[in-house]
């Protein structure tokens, strides 16, 4: 049995799809034939070369981290997903788009994200190396013996739950860090998938107001019907002070008690802090590569405010993941974060009308389907 692969064999060049010999299912491992795989803006990041100091490995990058599909092939030993529900073959399944050791100090105290042996996503990208099927830009994905998986609750749609192994399971760790509690004020900036989740995330959590600050009217719209009682267009409000004052405004002069960062720049990280009240929490997700900087006024940290920064999440969160999308899915529109779809053979074109650095583009969540 073959199946097709996406690989990045260089930098700035077109990505490659390969066909390739499917392999036997060794023991404690899980085939999964993938159904919908989302493009993640550290795919584009990759992509666009924003990554280009890390060299890349000689049989090129397998590409893919965010995705569902149904179980192809069991290998012997395994009948039941992470959390002793009884898993066979054609059930639809998530599973943990990181990797862990399971062995250092971070893996041990829970921490998997944190892992210090291995690279996350990226710890076994190379193409030519067994199992061969580790991205999930392809038919399959290999999942290797001990890799976290969960069956998927019927009532979920794939494009529900595609983003959930790195898009939703990433703002539920950030937010869990920053204790986010009832009745409190939280200012999101970035309105994409991330930025979504983190929305609606607020909105089940009880948060008093929700601002959504974005550039695209649509993502605004679709903001709202996530739970943003306010949104700021960047367009109105072209200017920092004019986005932090609208921020006291609607909080009724406080500022906000959490600022969340989904965009990747690092000048909104001083926005984002004098948008806070005393006691409040900048909380950085989407600031993911090396060489950004931010200026904070040292001063503002002073009457309690803290920045903390998260990445990926515990594996151990993704079954609340889940949960959370089955007590919410019919309130909160999470079908629409994947706007647009297309098939595996047309990789290129996902990623050129994906692509967002310098331009806006109208997709919130791409996703490739095999």
């Amino acid at each position: 049995m073959k199946g097709r692969v996406v690989v990045l064999k260089q930098y700035h060049a077109p990505l490659e799809i390969q066909e390739l010999e499917v392999p036997d299912v060794e023991p404690g491992a899980v085939l999964v034939r993938t159904t919908m795989a989302g493009i993640c803006g550290s795919d584009l990041h990759t992509w666009r070369g924003d990554q280009e100091g890390r060299a890349l490995p000689p049989g090129g990058r397998c590409f893919g981290h965010e995705g569902t599909g149904v179980v192809a092939a069991l290998g012997s030993g395994v009948s039941t997903d992470f959390l002793g529900n009884p898993l066979k073959e054609g059930d639809r399944v998530i599973y943990s788009a990181t990797v862990s050791c399971r062995r250092c100090r971070y893996c041990i105290n829970g921490d998997t994200n944190l892992c210090s042996q291995h690279n996350l996503v990226y710890r076994r990208a190379d193409a030519g190396e067994f199992p061969f099927f580790i991205g999930t830009f392809g038919d399959y994905i290999y999942l290797e013996p001990g890799h976290p998986v969960f069956r998927t609750p019927d009532e979920l749609s794939d494009a529900e739950v595609a983003p959930a192994n790195c898009a939703y399971g990433t703002v539920m760790q950030g937010i869990r860090r920053a204790d986010l509690r009832a009745e409190q004020h939280v200012v999101v900036q970035g309105s994409g998938g991330l930025g979504l989740a983190a929305i609606g995330i607020a909105r089940h959590l009880g948060a008093a107001t929700i601002t959504a600050i974005d550039g695209q009217a649509p993502r605004l719209e679709l903001a709202r019907e996530f739970g943003a009682t306010h949104t700021i267009d960047i367009n109105a409000h072209a200017s920092p002070d004019e986005r932090i004052e609208r921020v006291r405004e609607i909080t009724g002069g406080h500022g906000a008690d959490l600022v969340v960062e989904l965009v990747g720049l690092g000048a909104l990280m001083d926005e984002g802090v004098q948008m806070l009240a005393p006691n409040g929490t900048f909380l950085e997700i989407g600031n993911i590569l090396g060489g950004s900087t931010a200026t904070v006024q040292p001063s503002m940290l002073l009457r309690g405010r803290r920045i903390i920064g998260s990445a990926m999440y515990r594996q151990g969160l993704l079954p609340d993941v889940i949960d959370f999308l089955v007590r919410t899915h019919r309130e909160l529109p999470f079908h629409k974060i994947i706007s647009h779809q297309f098939p595996l053979a047309d990789v290129n074109q996902a990623f050129s009308t994906s692509e967002w650095s310098g331009r806006d583009t109208p997709v919130i969540r791409g996703v490739l389907v095999p």
